[in-house]
């Protein structure tokens, strides 16, 4: 009983003080909705982004979908002028090709051709090595270029040969322009005439009556006229797609003909006979000494 009085008294004495403070108020000068809305109005008045100006955008895309355009029709002529298509009758074979024109190309064994077939209607041009006979669409110009002369048509028939130095062009129907890639001399030839450009570059032209000769390799005859004997070897080789192996030194001029329709081995007995060589057979060929 006495503790309990002695709390109560504890207890009133805790009163006593905390009433004798001093009453604290926070003062509150605004409501609490006008903070809300001058916080509102605070996030409002926030600068706006910057407006961006879309005309330069739309401006800059044509320009670039203009130089796109621009690329890929630089590309695609590019493409158009440099694709060139290589036409080769390999050692052995003749074939005929067509031009995009109708103009048809005979090529003789070892002979190739180069065109530009997608810039045809531009420029009709034509790059041989060999020998080859020609039949060119009437009313159609037409170049034929190689390393040692040009030969300018329109609508004719002609044969070039071009080996060992030797340019020679023989015209069978309308109107040939031989000329010298040398010395620049030209020379017009027509049917029957035959035009040859010299190592010097002077372009000598005159009626052939045999001019049919330079193209009896179409029909498989072969004729020679004192012709160096490696040369006769070498045709020999190209027509029948072997390899012949002579002596270093070999010498004399051959005068005689063959036929396709002769075996290798007939033409090297008809050709070793008349000089005085023998030969014999090897894995991919024949060896003459």
């Amino acid at each position: 009983m006495k503790q309990n009085g002695l709390n109560r008294n504890k207890w009133w004495d805790e009163q006593q003080s905390s009433s004798s403070l001093p009453k604290l108020e926070i003062p509150y000068s605004r409501a609490k909705e006008e903070v809300w809305q001058q916080m509102e109005t605070m996030i409002n008045k926030q600068p706006a982004s910057p407006r961006i100006n879309k005309a330069p955008k739309r401006f800059l895309s044509f320009y670039m979908a203009v130089a796109a355009a621009f690329m890929v029709l630089l590309g695609t002529s590019a493409f158009f002028r440099y694709y060139t298509k290589t036409v080769e009758a390999v050692p052995g074979q003749h074939l005929i090709t067509l031009l995009p024109d109708g103009s048809s190309i005979s090529l003789n064994a070892g002979s190739s051709i180069q065109y530009n077939p997608l810039w045809w209607p531009f420029r009709r041009q034509v790059q041989l090595r060999g020998e080859a006979f020609f039949s060119v669409a009437k009313s159609k110009t037409f170049e034929v270029v190689s390393d040692l002369g040009r030969t300018r048509v329109l609508g004719t028939r002609f044969n070039i040969y071009t080996r060992y130095n030797q340019y020679k062009v023989s015209c069978y129907s309308g109107k040939v322009r031989v000329e010298s890639v040398l010395s620049g001399e030209t020379a017009d030839i027509t049917a029957n005439m035959q035009a040859c450009i010299q190592p010097d570059g002077k372009v000598l032209s005159e009626t052939h009556k045999d001019v049919n000769e330079a193209k009896s390799w179409r029909d498989g005859m072969f004729t020679f006229t004192a012709c160096p004997l490696y040369q006769v070897f070498e045709e020999v080789e190209r027509q029948y797609g072997i390899h012949i192996q002579t002596p270093q030194k070999l010498e004399g001029l051959y005068s005689g003909n063959f036929t396709r329709s002769h075996t290798a081995d007939e033409v090297m007995h008809l050709i070793c006979r008349s000089m005085g060589l023998q030969f014999e057979k090897t894995a991919d060929g024949y060896r003459v000494y």
